[in-house]
């Protein structure tokens, strides 16, 4: 593997770092900045809408390969009008169902819900890239489709859940949707969702899993949450089995020091990857751990101290920090031990001209060629592009659904318009999902959580996540944390995915056994 790493169509939808952008820095551009690409500008595009609320299920039958064995299932899609303020259908939800045929388990498989961030993201990267049966493989023309080895369908039923405004759930014309598009209602219209295709397809008995990667951590969480308050008495028979949780971004890793130290130990990982610092025979797993224990400890502590860190400390903290992340422990020392994320992007590959990306700090780009307004100059940030007709052609012809409109991989608008609701803080910068699990976990004490992420992700670094639920006092037993060599993506690379696929596996079994 080598350290320049080439942006791969879709698999940067679950664009968390969209939600840092404004309005305005799609349009205001410095001089000499390069044109807004337009891929972003097709994510900016308005909703197109559907002529009306409409409710079909399209059923088919297929086969696929899974260790040498025929598999089969069936592929539902079904569309589900969502009701506005006063009842009438104000849009149409959308999800994409796998079910094995019996005798494979019948109402009792586990039945996995799936979904992205963004929050205007579609389910498609881990519909068609991750966990569904079929899976793209290549880009650009090279893109097709195969049979995916790495499916989770041969232990679980799956459905992916294109939130409105995303994929193909799109708002019925002349109808104000607005009101899915924040933290509370997103979560109820996704729970409506998931109720009405148990109850449809006969599987309110059936064991159920939440997935959700970047901002769809923070929905699934916030889908507990509107669980436990519409129906208290009832919380523990509708809340689900198990929650999986990739690239978390649940709050609660924001403000000074704290920040940095959940940061830290990721950037450590990026420099050992581009060879930026001594390794000394250790994998990156030893470095990160390394590194990690370091923020906890003495990075943490000098941290606290502030402008009244003795000179001698602060120099030798800064020394062990360039040790670990490459960077000049004078250039530390001068940014008073804080580690900027641009200044670390922009900082360690500087004498070979290069930049590092956010989404996923192996990928690199000449700095010269960096002409945008961050975070649009991110070189591992693709949206998607070049994948809309790959699915579109896979939805009609093997799914037999004819899409009403364009496929929405990404929906930027929603992002800038999203409601951050003052149930849950009011604001990003506010937001704390993590006691929802907690509170869940003690409601249903069957409930289980997996939460994973990259070494390589700068976005949502991996220690964040599990700082927000460790701090929150979550029952240790009950999460079980994985990392991954990835970045924002975990199933980026066929190793990661691999991997994942195989601790999922687990996880699924095991949530399963202690039902």
């Amino acid at each position: 593997m080598t350290s320049e790493r080439k942006s791969l169509p879709m698999r940067r939808l679950a664009l968390f770092a969209a939600l840092l952008l404004t309005p305005a820095a799609l349009h205001a551009q410095d001089e000499g900045e390069a044109p807004m690409s337009p891929a972003f500008l097709r994510a900016m595009e308005p909703m197109v809408p559907r002529d009306t609320a409409s409710a079909r299920v399209v059923t088919t039958r297929h086969r696929i390969t899974l260790g040498g064995k025929p598999f089969a299932y069936r592929a539902i899609v079904s569309e589900q009008p969502m009701p506005g303020p006063d009842g009438t259908p104000v849009a149409v939800g959308v999800s994409y169902a796998y079910v094995a045929d019996a005798p494979r388990g019948g109402a009792t498989r586990p039945v996995l819900f799936v979904f992205n961030g963004g929050p205007g993201a579609s389910s498609s990267p881990l519909h068609m890239q991750a966990f569904g049966p079929r899976r793209i493989v290549g880009s650009g023309d090279a893109g097709h489709l195969e049979d995916n080895r790495f499916t989770l369908l041969d232990v679980a039923d799956l459905v992916f859940i294109d939130p409105v405004g995303t994929g193909a759930s799109m708002p019925v014309r002349g109808k104000d949707a607005s009101a899915y598009f924040g933290v509370g209602g997103d979560a109820r219209g996704v729970a409506a969702m998931i109720a009405h295709w148990l109850a449809a397809n006969g599987r309110t008995g059936s064991p159920v899993l939440l997935v959700g990667e970047s901002y769809g951590t923070a929905r699934a969480l916030a889908i507990l949450n509107e669980t436990m308050q519409a129906k208290t008495a009832q919380a523990k028979t509708a809340l689900p089995d198990g929650v999986v949780l990739l690239s978390l971004a649940i709050g609660d890793s924001d403000g000074p020091v704290v920040s940095d130290v959940v940061l830290f130990p990721t950037l450590a990982a990026v420099a050992w990857y581009h060879g930026a610092v001594d390794r000394g025979g250790r994998s990156v797993a030893q470095w990160y751990d390394e590194a990690l224990h370091f923020a906890q400890t003495d990075y943490a502590a000098a941290l606290m101290q502030g402008p009244a860190l003795p000179p001698v400390e602060k120099q030798r903290v800064a020394a062990r920090m360039a040790a670990l992340t490459g960077l000049p422990a004078a250039t530390i020392a001068a940014k008073d031990l804080r580690l900027e994320r641009r200044d670390f992007m922009l900082g360690l590959l500087a004498a070979k001209g290069l930049r590092t990306g956010q989404l996923d700090g192996r990928a690199t780009r000449a700095i010269a060629d960096s002409r945008l307004r961050p975070p649009f100059d991110d070189p591992s940030m693709s949206l998607g592009s070049g994948t809309a007709t790959v699915i579109e052609t896979y939805l009609k012809q093997e799914l037999g659904y004819p899409l009403p409109g364009a496929y929405r991989s990404l929906n930027l608008g929603i992002n800038f318009a999203w409601n951050w609701d003052k149930a849950y803080g009011g604001s990003y910068r506010a937001m704390a999902f993590a006691p929802y699990l907690k509170a869940a976990m003690a409601a249903k004490p069957t409930l289980r959580a997996f939460a994973a992420g990259g070494y390589y992700d700068i976005t949502t670094p991996v220690y964040a996540g599990q700082f927000a639920i460790e701090q929150h006092g979550v029952p240790a037993d009950r999460v079980a944390f994985h990392r991954y060599a990835a970045g924002h993506s975990a199933f980026e690379d066929a190793g990661a995915l691999a991997a994942l696929s195989g601790d999922l596996h687990r996880f699924v079994a095991e949530v399963v056994a202690g039902r």
